[in-house]
């Protein structure tokens, strides 16, 4: 019993021991915290901005995607018979997909070409009893009328048999089947989906500041982080007249994917722009923007205050960024430091930049 409650008096000691020294750290922190509130300004580095001379090269951002993509469509009615085709598979232009069931479509155009040829016969026969005067004209309009009919008749049907053999409109890997032996189609009924990524699109949004040095057939690199020290040749083969909410327009770059170093729909590429001469701008620091690079937003000093303010950009680069509109030469950013900042924030400057 001695034992048991020496025991227990080492934890009770051991226990009030730990209750002191959380007690007593949690009083510094609060001093510390309290201590953190009471600072009177926030230090920050700062730049002051004055207008520079940019190269005309400049790199652009984009996402690849297939020259042609499309969902194949019946034309034809009927059951599937036979399916030629996988997901995954590569189909050349015209090469045949699927058969539909043509029987009845077969038995009908025979009776057709039937009735057709006899209409034929029963026309030549009736304008040579017509030149002896032995019927009437309108006897021989209506043979005529219904030779016609039968032809009609001939040319849908054949249009019909014709549509139960799906052919590959264009040529391209098969992304999707949508369709098994024995599905039931009927006019519109989708079949599959083809991409064709032989050549690609890369769709790069370009600063209003860019794209008037931008022009139609304007050869360009193209390159992936992919494969590095890989370039592609593009071509420009459109330019957006609309911006986007970004005040950023699209342009499209075509390029022939290589087979060695195949990209695919959806990845990412960097387009190089080039143009002889350079040009005056006001930059900024990339790190040194609050927000997104559609929405950007900038800490400037006035007085003793760092003020947000909105701005618009232009080109950008991983370092620098344009600036063409909410700042001007001469104006003091914050570049380190934002991270504590709100607007209106008192700031210390570090730095005498």
């Amino acid at each position: 019993m001695k034992r048991i409650a020496i025991i227990f008096l080492i934890i009770i000691v051991l226990v009030g021991a730990c209750t002191v020294t959380l007690l007593y750290n949690k009083k510094k922190i609060d001093e510390k915290s309290q201590l953190d509130g009471n600072l009177k300004s926030i230090p920050v580095f700062i730049t002051t901005l004055k207008m520079s001379r940019i190269d005309g090269d400049f790199t652009v951002n984009g996402s690849f995607s297939a020259i042609h993509e499309l969902t194949l469509a019946s034309e034809g009615q009927g059951k599937v018979t036979s399916l030629l085709f996988n997901t995954g598979d590569f189909v050349k232009e015209g090469q045949v997909l699927a058969l539909l069931d043509d029987e009845v479509l077969t038995s009908q155009l025979s009776l057709a070409r039937v009735a057709l040829e006899k209409a034929s016969a029963d026309l030549k026969k009736y304008e040579g009893l017509l030149k002896n005067d032995a019927i009437s004209s309108q006897q021989v309009e209506d043979a005529r009328l219904f030779e016609k009919k039968a032809e009609a008749d001939v040319i849908s049907l054949k249009k019909q048999l014709d549509n139960t053999v799906i052919k590959a409109p264009i040529q391209g890997s098969i992304v999707r089947r949508m369709v098994e032996t024995g599905s039931l189609l009927m006019p519109g009924s989708p079949v599959a989906e083809i991409v064709d990524i032989s050549r690609l699109k890369l769709i790069a949004n370009v600063a209003e500041s860019e794209v008037v040095r931008i022009g139609d057939n304007q050869k360009v690199a193209v390159t992936s982080s992919l494969y590095p020290g890989v370039t592609y040749r593009g071509v420009v083969v459109s330019i957006g007249v609309k911006a986007d909410d970004a005040r950023r327009f699209p342009v499209e770059v075509e390029l022939v994917n290589d087979l060695h170093h195949p990209l695919k729909a959806g990845m990412f590429g960097m387009v190089q722009f080039s143009s002889e001469t350079g040009r005056e701008c006001l930059t900024i620091p990339r790190h040194s923007i609050i927000g997104s690079i559609k929405e950007p937003k900038i800490y400037v000093i006035e007085g003793n205050k760092a003020q947000l303010r909105s701005i618009r950009i232009g080109s950008a680069d991983d370092k620098q960024v344009e600036v063409l509109e909410g700042l001007k030469e001469g104006d003091r950013i914050v570049t380190s430091g934002q991270i504590n900042l709100d607007d209106n924030t008192l700031v210390t400057i570090i730095n005498n930049n």
